[in-house]
């Protein structure tokens, strides 16, 4: 996903994930948690005190207790204007993914240049501030726009393409050996709203391989590293569901080095059901695998008592994921409404965080923080 400066990254989702939001655009009209508009709301309930960590109630020592991530994406212009803003990342995360600045056409423009200035700043800021990183993400194709860049799109056969990706995902894992801990080798490997492949260059010139290749290259690079493979509303679409499901279980039987599934649960087209959002996590832990609720938002709906539905809706959500063991962590794609990649795919105002536009902890600051203290 993208966002903020990385514009040009979210509008690669519009193509597919626009139709996931006309399509299910009565679930947004219900609420975020499903409940009608209309509804009267309970107030979210207090969190539980925290007195197992010395009265720390930030959400990185709840986590921690809980032997849990949670983290944030971030983007690197706010990160070194805004002192709330770095304040507010180091304070309340131990995990931090960056929004945009790992992406291939950020960090290898051309196929004889890297520029390694805004990553290097978001892993600068994470050892500093005692937080692990998510490198997000390796490789990710989609068919239109600029989630590759032109020399990538462009490559004429196959000795090319694995040569660039070869030399990539080499480079980068080995830079940030030891300083990134876990890595989505791949993103969105299927098509936005279907059951097949995502028809990209690494597709049409290496074949499904190409995914398998991905993560045994990033293993050699940092054996110590964890790989993940990242998918979005898997939660909305079963059949897509089932269709990676089958894709993870082939990765497993052919001894594919993989750690970890993420869910990235942008929400938009309102709250899953628990129940179901709890099995589809708990396929890929029966796989042995550990899942993570990778780039999480929610927007607010409508109504006077939007912001205490969109806490139920994180609170049923993030609750679901940690019912199941294997389930160790949680990032939102973002954390304040004043810079959240929704603004430029659907237009301001739908206040999707956990923090307000001036760094204020919503409900749904309290309503996840109660789910994470609760895994204890």
């Amino acid at each position: 996903m993208g966002g903020g400066r990385g514009l040009r990254c979210a509008r690669a989702w519009v193509h597919g994930f626009a139709l996931v939001v006309v399509m299910l655009a009565a679930a947004c009209s219900s609420g975020s948690d499903g409940s009608s508009t209309g509804a009267t709301a309970n107030p979210t309930p207090p969190v539980k005190e925290c007195g197992a960590h010395g009265g720390d109630c930030r959400l990185r020592a709840v986590a921690a207790a809980a032997d849990l991530r949670v983290g944030t994406a971030v983007q690197t212009g706010p990160l070194a204007d805004e002192a709330a803003y770095r304040g507010t990342v180091g304070r309340e995360f131990n995990s931090i993914t960056a929004e945009n600045d790992m992406k291939w056409p950020t960090i290898h423009p051309a196929a004889d240049r890297y520029d390694f200035a805004a990553a290097d700043a978001v892993v600068g800021f994470a050892a500093d501030h005692d937080m692990e990183v998510r490198g997000h993400t390796l490789l990710w194709g989609q068919t239109e726009y600029t989630t590759v860049p032109d020399y990538v799109a462009n490559a004429t056969g196959p000795d090319e393409l694995r040569a660039y990706v070869d030399d990539h995902i080499t480079t980068v894992v080995r830079r940030y050996r030891g300083r990134v801990q876990r890595w989505d080798v791949v993103n969105e490997p299927l098509d936005t709203v279907g059951t097949a492949m995502e028809n990209n260059v690494f597709l049409r010139l290496l074949g499904e391989g190409y995914i398998a290749d991905a993560f045994r290259t990033a293993h050699r690079a940092d054996p110590a590293a964890e790989l993940w493979l990242n998918e979005a509303v898997l939660e909305t679409l079963p059949a897509k569901a089932q269709a990676f499901a089958d894709l993870v279980t082939r990765l497993v039987a052919d001894k594919v080095p993989i750690d970890g599934i993420g869910l990235q649960t942008h929400l938009l087209a309102g709250v899953p059901d628990p129940v179901a959002f709890r099995a589809l996590v708990r396929r890929f832990a029966d796989l042995g695998l550990d899942v993570a609720i990778t780039e999480m938002d929610l927007p607010a709906g409508t109504g006077p008592d939007r912001l205490e539905r969109q806490a139920r809706g994180y609170a049923t959500t993030i609750g679901a994921c940690l019912a199941v063991p294997r389930c160790r962590e949680v990032t939102f794609w973002g954390f304040t409404d004043r810079h959240t990649w929704i603004d430029d795919f659907l237009g301001p105002g739908h206040d999707p965080l956990l923090f307000d536009r001036d760094y204020q902890p919503k409900p749904a600051y309290s309503a996840v923080r109660e789910q994470l203290a609760a895994r204890r």
